[in-house]
């Protein structure tokens, strides 16, 4: 493998120069940058970019941990936040935590150890709020546990409302909640929140709520929740699913059992990916504003990272996207 040494032997000038040209700190002639350009390309050398930004004691890198790039929630979030960061002069450096608490402390240890620009985190909870004193700009994606934690999220609640005011507005009287652990999750309490006074205010009964686990959440595949919620639930006539794959995991059950979709059961899923207008029976969604989330949290992390004043938190309004499934 090349090094700079090589580069610099190459081009015929000083290891010193060629550290120079790369680092931008002094003029370098137009002809001798040609020299070691031509250098780099003929030996396929390659600056270590984490590096050059520890010597310059800034950095052009922003960091991201996320609980799945399995999951299509994150795998959109991850693409925007990709996006934002290019167009923002900045490249992304992508940890997957696999839903490991260590694991999400480690890395962010590690990107802080590198110096990146800032840490965008697209899972927060409580064993984050230590690690956070530290200098290093960081936006989160969900409910803070304190109002000075920045962030960008969505209206929960207004979610779940909007989920259940529409199923009861479909006829609706027996609802079920298909969600994350709500006590570990506040996104999915919220939800579940909003979900309950929709019910409420229209005089239905309270929504039966059916909680998934972390390894389901992990694999995308939710089989046994969504078995145990028929078999616990035979009357419900309305599902509100937290997520798109749930949703779709209950369309496929009710087409294996021959339970109508729309008509016996109504199903509304959650954050209106693009998987959720290609099912083979397009849902009912409610659509999280993925990008605007990506951009705003990718903005966020350079202003502060550059000094500016940024805003602390932002919360995005959500909307039901109707298809087939109600």
């Amino acid at each position: 493998m090349a090094t700079l040494k090589d580069v610099a032997a190459l081009a015929g000038v000083t290891v010193t120069t060629v550290s120079r040209m790369l680092n931008g700190r002094v003029n370098v002639s137009a002809e001798t940058c040609e020299k070691i350009r031509a250098a780099m390309r003929e030996l396929g050398y390659y600056p270590n970019e984490m590096a050059r930004s520890l010597a310059r004691k800034n950095s052009s890198f922003i960091g991201m941990i996320v609980p799945s790039a399995k999951n299509y929630f994150f795998a959109e979030l991850i693409h925007y936040v990709e996006a934002a960061a290019e167009k923002q002069g900045c490249r992304l450096v992508l940890c997957v935590s696999n839903e490991d608490l260590e694991k999400e402390r480690e890395y962010y240890l590690m990107l802080l150890s590198n110096k990146v620009m800032g840490v965008i985190i697209a899972n927060y909870g409580t064993h984050y709020d230590e690690a956070l004193r530290s200098s290093a700009p960081f936006v989160i994606f969900g409910q803070p546990s304190t109002p000075d934690i920045p962030s960008a999220t969505t209206d929960d609640y207004q979610g779940g409302l909007l989920a259940g005011e529409h199923l009861i507005e479909r006829g609706c009287r027996h609802l079920v909640y298909l969600s994350a652990n709500m006590e570990k999750n506040e996104v999915s309490r919220l939800r579940g929140e909003g979900l309950a006074d929709a019910c409420e205010k229209a005089g239905v009964a309270p929504p039966a709520v059916v909680e998934a686990g972390w390894d389901e959440f992990i694999s995308m595949r939710y089989d046994e929740t969504i078995r145990r919620t028929f078999a616990e639930h035979p009357e419900a006539d309305g599902i509100f699913a937290s997520n798109d794959i749930m949703a779709a995991g209950i369309v496929g059950y009710c087409q294996r059992h021959r339970i109508s979709v729309p008509g016996r059961m109504k199903v509304v899923g959650y954050d209106d990916t693009s998987f959720a207008s290609l099912c083979a029976v397009p849902l009912t969604t409610i659509h999280q504003p993925i990008e605007e989330l990506a951009y705003h949290a990718v903005d966020c992390v350079v202003k502060r990272a550059e000094g500016e004043t940024a805003p602390t938190s932002a919360k995005f309004p959500v909307s039901l996207v109707r298809r087939e499934t109600t």
